[in-house]
């Protein structure tokens, strides 16, 4: 009996596996958010941040709050701009992503401050935070408005983008600002397998006076593509900082690039009698062309009155050719066309002849 009650004691001193005293419930505080980002669109600013899934003492956040977004302006406070309900999280949740959206077009015109700066704070249902996120910086520099008159044409070295230059604005803050133009273009989703439709940056002209002009040399034949024009703003702060800041995209214009130029006429055509009384034949060389689609060449022959007639029975891959059939005591008229890897084939090159012993 006495050993029983030794234990029972033992048991009592080290819990023996009960459990301990409970845990205080959770204040359901979420912990702050700590990848704010901030990227401008033209006047539009668009906040995104991962809504948090634990609370600050380690539990899931399982009822729902708020999300304040602040603003501060250039030695002024920060102000309360939007608030935002905050859902709860699940066990499945990896993390919900989360946005704002708000319009600086009041802020730029005003031309009163450089810059804005956004924080976000996220709350329980009793207005409880874990603190303030970190904070993200915009600029306010002015944009140009999108470019009009966006006009493609495929041309033989590729397609060429025309555009009329939007009025360039005046800068109405001290941020320092040079502008240019941004080309994109992309697979028409037609043509787009996936995740080939991502628009691509084929060009960034700097503004000028005049319309403006680029050669997309960049293209594959037979594809049909998107393009459009984007102004950009390139800031610079007298700190030294310094960024850029796309404007509103022009309008999209579709072509389809086909191919439908021949190569240059061959040149430097010669024609030389090159054989024997056993042996007639009669030599051309010409100078070689120097496209990187082309495919080969043709060789055309008539006689004195005749109408000229191709004599190579598949294209001629290098730039000389023998005729073995010819006659003695005949004056024979040689033209050589190039021949490019569609099919287009290019104007005859000057006659040149030679006579057969």
């Amino acid at each position: 009996m006495r050993f029983i009650s030794v234990l029972l004691l033992i048991c009592g001193l080290v819990a023996c596996g009960s459990p301990g005293a409970p845990l205080p419930p959770s204040l359901n505080i979420p912990k702050p958010v700590h990848d704010l980002q901030a990227a401008r669109k033209s006047d539009v600013v668009i906040l995104s941040w991962t809504s948090p899934q634990q609370t600050t003492d380690g539990a899931l956040v399982g009822k729902g709050g708020k999300v304040i977004v602040r603003r501060a302006l250039e030695n002024q406070p920060a102000e309360v701009v939007r608030e935002l309900p905050l859902p709860p999280a699940s066990k499945s949740d990896q993390g919900q992503s989360a946005n704002f959206k708000e319009s600086l077009a009041g802020l730029i015109a005003s031309g009163a401050n450089d810059f804005a700066s956004y924080t976000v704070e996220v709350t329980n249902s009793l207005g409880k935070g874990g603190g303030i996120s970190n904070r993200v910086v915009v600029p306010l520099a002015v944009t140009p408005p999108a470019p009009a008159g966006v006009l493609v044409r495929v041309v033989p070295e590729g397609v060429s983008i025309t555009w009329t230059q939007s009025r360039l604005p005046q800068g109405s803050s001290q941020l320092t600002a040079k502008y240019a133009w941004r080309i994109k273009r992309r697979l028409k989703e037609a043509e787009a397998k996936a995740g080939a439709s991502k628009p691509v940056v084929v060009a960034q002209l700097e503004s000028g006076n005049q319309d403006s002009a680029f050669v997309d040399t960049g293209i594959e034949w037979e594809k049909q593509y998107e393009y459009w024009v984007t102004p950009v703003t390139l800031w610079q702060a007298a700190s030294g900082e310094k960024g850029e800041v796309e404007g509103d995209d022009s309008s999209t214009v579709a072509v389809t690039a086909r191919d439908i130029f021949p190569p240059a006429a061959p040149a430097g055509v010669q024609a030389v009698f090159s054989g024997s009384s056993q042996n007639l034949f009669i030599d051309l060389t010409w100078s070689p062309n120097t496209e990187a689609d082309l495919a080969g060449y043709n060789v055309y022959r008539h006689t004195e009155g005749g109408q000229p007639q191709k004599i190579n029975n598949a294209l001629v891959k290098s730039p000389s050719f023998r005729d073995t059939a010819v006659s003695s005591g005949t004056k024979y008229f040689y033209a050589i066309s190039a021949v490019d890897l569609r099919g287009n084939e290019s104007k005859p090159s000057e006659e040149t002849s030679e006579t057969v012993p």
